[in-house]
Order: C-alpha cells, then structure tokens, then sequence
C-alpha cells in the first residue's frame, strides 16, 4: 500500500510538472489531458505489476525457499526387486531442505517454480536388467537401464511449476532386480527460482 501510494504522489508530481510545461507554451485541450491521464494511468499499472512481481519473489525467498533441495537412499530390500511400472521409495532422507521430498511415496513435489535439477543412482540386484525413468508428473522426463549387476545414473534439469512432482520409477513391464543398502539414492534440488 505505501509503495502505491508513493507511486502515485510521483505520478501527479509528473503530471503537475508537464501541465506547467504545456500551459506555458499552449493550453491544453481536454482531450490532451485525458491522453495524459490514460497514458499515466497505464504506466501506473505496468509498474505496479513489476512491483507486485518482485514482492512475491521476495516473500518466496523470505519464507526460506531460495535453497531446496533433498538427498534421499533406498535401504530396502538390501538385495531384492522392484514391482513392474512402480515408483521408487527411497526411504532414508539425508537432506530435505524445503520438505518437498516425501520419503513414504517417493515424491517430490515443487514448493516452488523454477528450474530444478534431478539425479537418480541404482544399482542392478541380479542378472537382467533394471530400467528406471525420471518423470515429472506423469511424463517420462530422462530413462537410463542397468544390466547384470551394474549401476545406472539418470540426470535432468527441467522447470517445474509449484506442485509439480517428480519421482523414479520401474519403467519396464516386469520386475527388476534392484540394490538398496544405502547405495541407490536419488536428489534434486532448485537452481533457480523463476
């Protein structure tokens, strides 16, 4: 309110100034300063817009989401499967700034919009394959697949609305063999708030 309220004391000080101009030289017709006015009143709104804009990115920093982020490691099954087409549950979180991460479903979810970057590790239980996908929502964002008791890695950087979610999941149609003990993780965090 007092940041409107200055803006507007400016405005008629601007205006004030302009019509000592034009009285000087011409007066001015109606029309002239309904123009003036319309024209005022416009730059008026744009710029409480931009104002308007920058408060709510300031109280979005204020209320401690300029840094989210979240690391989080699948102990269980030490050395077992994961169901066809399920989402990951990584059950240890080690970092959660922010609390988008939900260690019970395997779900981010954006606090914020922005930019944010994702990485997902796993490591194959047994021999066959082990495909995971990282999706955002329920589109499949970045896939990678594990063979024979290796390891996989997917990575992504992708914009994300407030609410969004985002988690790892089995892509393929049967079970895969999947290593938990702390060594399959996944993390994301934000890069930059838009």
């Amino acid at each position: 309110m007092a940041v409107s309220g200055l803006l507007h004391i400016a405005v008629f000080g601007i205006l004030f100034c302009r019509m000592q101009v034009i009285c000087q030289t011409s007066p001015p017709t109606l029309t002239d300063v309904r123009k003036d006015l319309l024209d005022l009143d416009s730059y008026v709104d744009h710029k409480l817009r931009a104002i308007n804009t920058k408060i709510q990115q300031t109280a979005c920093y204020n209320q401690g989401h300029s840094i989210v982020t979240f690391l989080a490691r699948l102990i269980t099954p030490s050395y077992g499967t994961i169901a066809a087409k399920a989402t990951v549950k990584f059950e240890k979180t080690t970092e959660n700034i922010g609390n988008g991460y939900d260690n019970k479903t395997g779900i981010f979810t954006a606090p914020v919009i922005g930019l944010y970057h994702f990485t997902a590790s796993a490591r194959q239980s047994r021999s066959g394959y082990l495909h995971l996908g990282l999706f955002r929502n329920d589109e499949e964002m970045a896939v990678s697949v594990g063979v024979n008791y290796n390891s996989l890695t997917i990575g992504a950087t992708f914009t994300l609305q407030s609410g969004d979610r985002v988690h790892v999941a089995n892509i393929w149609t049967k079970s895969s063999g999947i290593v938990g003990a702390g060594q399959s993780y996944f993390s994301g965090h934000l890069v930059h708030i838009m």
